[in-house]
């Protein structure tokens, strides 16, 4: 008996090489890939595939809970397959594990541990958008014919099917995400050509959902959207009939916006996972959402904040996200003076702050060594240089003299 596992993430894994030419490789020697797990920080349980010791990419989120359970019977954190196919344009590929393992469950539910500490309801939530009840109606429709097929014409189930990832385009909860999941492996062994045709379509709306490219749309993208909408209208106006009596007196009224405001951020500062530290950084936050699995509910109570907190910033005269454009100005600069550090790669200087941010400082030593012995860091910029830009910022809070007494002696990585 086999099983197919997609991994995904490829461009990010083989950073610095030519992703294509990578592909191209597995697809022509079809290596043994190991699957072994690791905690992270960010994002829980991943698991990574390995081809020796170079890591090609990670698990789908879609397989992973599966992968675990793999894992689980075999009382193992590594399963040993083959590369089984590949999609040089989605930029994914499949591992065969061979072996006698349970059928798949169905995808559990949200983490509740996790999310029943937090919620916000300091004003009325958005309502879901028109594009969220499509998406809602889409996915049951096709969900159910997927199921147990032929009860319904074909070409309505194709139309249903083909709006499912352009509505999909912005939904991280845990309930869509899942419905996703299943929809995936559904269209995947389909016995229609047609339907099945709709497979690597899906497959790659989901993958770009997870890009770290899709970090800057939702920030530039999905939160004017939201705040521009109807749906944030209605919520602005049921607050603003709450507080009436205070908005309507002129010694009251940005008194009122600003306890509001405070509130939002102290509400936000109790996010779970140390989301706090993404309090400002939309993008990053919505991002790692889609790893948390994040219940529907708590997401309205996430997005209604953030929108509440953009419409009210700019009702007593503060620019749309003025905090987060001076955070982004600073961020540049920062990132732009540490580029000499990172042999002149502001990609690489980027993804080591946002690595950094929130850690505690033997994290960033420990950290900040694999990048030496790799070579992502010069080891002529790796102590002072280094050290002042992350301390002055914020980041790092030690001494200079704990940082070099962590920072391994450089003459080692030659």
């Amino acid at each position: 008996m086999e099983t197919l596992v997609q991994i995904t993430g490829v461009q990010y894994a083989c950073e610095g090489l030519d992703v294509a030419t990578v592909m191209e490789q597995l697809e022509e020697r079809r290596p043994e890939v190991l699957l072994v797990t690791e905690q992270t920080h960010d994002f829980g349980i991943i698991v990574r595939a390995l081809t020796g010791t170079e890591c090609r990419g990670v698990v789908s989120r879609f397989d992973l809970e599966h992968v675990l359970a793999m894992m689980r019977h075999d009382d193992s954190s590594v399963l040993v397959g083959h590369v089984a196919e590949t999609d040089r344009e989605g930029r994914c590929f499949n591992v065969r594990i061979e072996g006698d393992y349970p059928t798949p469950l169905l995808p559990s539910d949200p983490q509740p541990d996790l999310w029943n500490e937090w919620s916000w309801t300091g004003a009325p939530l958005m309502d879901d958008s028109q594009d969220d009840r499509l998406l809602s109606i889409s996915l049951k429709v096709a969900l159910s014919e997927l199921r147990r097929t032929g009860r319904m014409n074909k070409q309505t189930l194709l139309d249903h099917l083909r709006r499912v990832p352009e509505l999909a385009l912005w939904d991280v909860s845990h309930e869509t995400q899942a419905q996703l999941g299943e929809l995936r492996q559904l269209l995947s062994h389909h016995p229609d050509p047609d339907v099945r045709a709709l497979a690597p379509r899906l497959r790659h709306a989901l993958t770009a959902l997870g890009s770290k490219g899709r970090i800057r749309e939702f920030q530039d993208t999905l939160l004017p959207r939201l705040s521009r909408s109807a749906e944030a209208e209605q919520m602005h106006r049921l607050w603003s009939e709450m507080h009436r009596g205070e908005l309507s007196d002129v010694k009251q009224w940005q008194p009122t916006i600003r306890r509001t405001l405070e509130a939002i951020d102290a509400c936000l500062m109790q996010l779970p996972a140390d989301l706090r530290y993404q309090k400002d950084q939309f993008g990053l936050l919505m991002h790692r959402l889609l790893y948390l699995s994040v219940p529907r509910r708590k997401l309205l109570m996430i997005l209604s904040a953030f929108v509440l907190r953009r419409r009210l910033r700019s009702q007593i005269g503060l620019p749309e996200d003025s905090e987060a454009h001076v955070m982004e100005e600073v961020e540049r600069q920062l990132i732009l003076s540490l580029a000499p550090v990172f042999y002149g790669n502001t990609d690489d200087a980027e993804e080591f702050l946002i690595l950094a941010k929130g850690q505690t400082n033997l994290h960033i030593t420990q950290l900040t060594n694999l990048w030496i012995k790799s070579r992502r860091i010069c080891p002529d910029h790796c102590h002072r240089p280094l050290w002042k830009a992350l301390h002055d910022a914020g980041i790092y809070t030690a001494s200079e003299s704990n940082w070099n007494g962590l920072i391994e002696n450089r003459r080692n990585w030659g």
